[in-house]
């Protein structure tokens, strides 16, 4: 295929992603014309078939002419530096592949004019650095800014998506068109699995701080900030394209006797209050915040009070969530699962999921209270998914994460009698 032909699968995604952009109220004048846009897609495509020294293609490319960015944040004078081109190259997918490297994927990405006439041409670059790479259900991060103009990834081989600025409108995974969000950490299932870490960590809390006054912890805080810090993990073995497992023992999991008869670790870290890491910095956390809101005379501190405090020392517990969050990522890409117990204790990784019980099927979730589902065979998938629906299915209040090499994430857990998984679409 040259570079100037294009196939049906980019014009269907091209067709979806108008459809959605103009649902979710963007603004048309943002989207190149049909044409334009079918070209855009399909050039994105075929570059994430192509390999560059032995490695697939990432990158982010934006929609933009330079006038597009306000001069406050041109010429290296603010948050994001641009840099064009002294001479415009023509967008191919061979350009892609030699201009991606330069252009890190978490770092920048290549801005692209579409004119009236004529094919797209990439003009410079957008140097964003890598706080976008935090920004995970509103993280107390700003990356930094772009305009709401099309932005295109490609994640993996055949993976793209489709962005306004840093907010996903359309994913193509699998040859699958994923339009809406599929997020099971918005579930009520998955918060009532926690609740009794939940009440136990605010019950630690209040009794580290008998004179804590009348300000309090709202009572999802430590849901908002654990699923900020696993939202984040997630979408970092994602983009490294390595996939991985991380298993969730249930509260009370049957002490060591469960996980000697259930896993072959790797390595196996050593039962003292060094693996009470994540729980350490919660407990820290909560009382900096809760310190804060009784200056600034708050009855109760929200998720959103938190975001909204600058202060040094929770500077430095936020950046110690991040790297907690880098620590698991890379966990996760050893071979086998990453196990986390009661309270987040790091048990190890690198963890063979032992055991012979065979399951014939899984039900995929249809909603995400998993009232509706459907039947699949377990068969079906690979070898990792298959390891934890086996041992999510033999110890049935824990939960695996699995991320397969190809991005796709699924919440595996047995609910309202039957083993189930979730997609997850955030």
């Amino acid at each position: 295929m040259t570079d100037s032909e294009t196939s049906s699968y980019p014009v269907e995604i091209a067709k979806a992603l108008r459809e959605c952009w103009a649902a979710d109220g963007y603004l048309a004048a943002a989207l190149p014309a049909d044409a334009a846009l079918v070209l855009l897609i399909d050039m994105m495509y075929q570059a994430s078939l192509l390999r560059e020294e032995g490695e697939s293609v990432q990158c982010r490319i934006i929609v933009a002419p330079p006038e597009a960015f306000a001069p406050t944040l041109a010429w290296g004078a603010g948050e994001v530096n641009v840099l064009p081109f002294a001479e415009a190259r023509a967008l191919t997918p061979h350009e892609l592949r030699k201009l991606a490297a330069a252009a890190g994927y978490y770092r920048a990405l290549l801005a692209v004019h579409v004119s009236a006439k004529g094919a797209p041409l990439i003009w410079g670059m957008v140097v964003t650095g890598t706080k976008w790479v935090n920004r995970f259900g509103g993280d107390r991060f700003d990356e930094a800014p772009l305009p709401p103009n099309l932005v295109l990834q490609i994640l993996a081989p055949g993976h793209l998506i489709a962005a306004s600025g840093y907010t996903r409108v359309l994913e193509s995974a699998g040859g699958k068109l994923l339009r809406e969000g599929f997020d099971p950490f918005r579930s009520g299932w998955l918060s009532e699995r926690f609740h009794p870490l939940r009440s136990a960590l605010l019950a630690e809390l209040k009794e580290s701080l008998p004179d804590s006054g009348a300000t309090r912890i709202c009572a999802s805080f430590v849901k908002d900030v654990a699923q900020s810090v696993f939202r984040r993990v997630l979408s970092l073995v994602r983009t490294r394209g390595h996939g991985g497992m991380l298993v969730l023992l249930p509260t009370e999991a049957g002490g060591r006797a469960m996980i000697d008869q259930w896993f072959r670790f790797r390595v196996r870290f050593a039962e003292d209050d060094s693996a009470l890491w994540f729980h350490t910095l919660l407990i820290r956390l909560m009382k900096r915040v809760l310190e804060l809101g009784s200056a600034l005379g708050l009855a109760v501190c929200t998720w959103n009070d938190y975001r909204r405090m600058h202060d040094a020392e929770l500077a430095e517990l936020d950046d110690a969530l991040i790297g907690f969050g880098h620590f698991l990522a890379d966990l996760m890409s050893v071979d086998g699962a990453l196990v986390l117990e009661q309270y987040f204790r790091l048990v190890g990784f690198g963890g063979e999921i032992l055991g012979e019980n065979h399951v014939a099927q899984i039900h995929r979730a249809l909603d995400l209270e998993a009232e509706r589902s459907i039947a699949e065979a377990a068969d079906s998938s690979g070898t990792r998914h298959r390891a934890a629906y086996r041992f999510v299915n033999g110890t049935r209040d824990a939960i695996a994460v699995v991320v397969s090499q190809d991005g796709d994430v699924r919440f595996v857990a047995h609910h309202n009698g039957k083993l189930v998984y979730w997609p997850y679409l955030p």
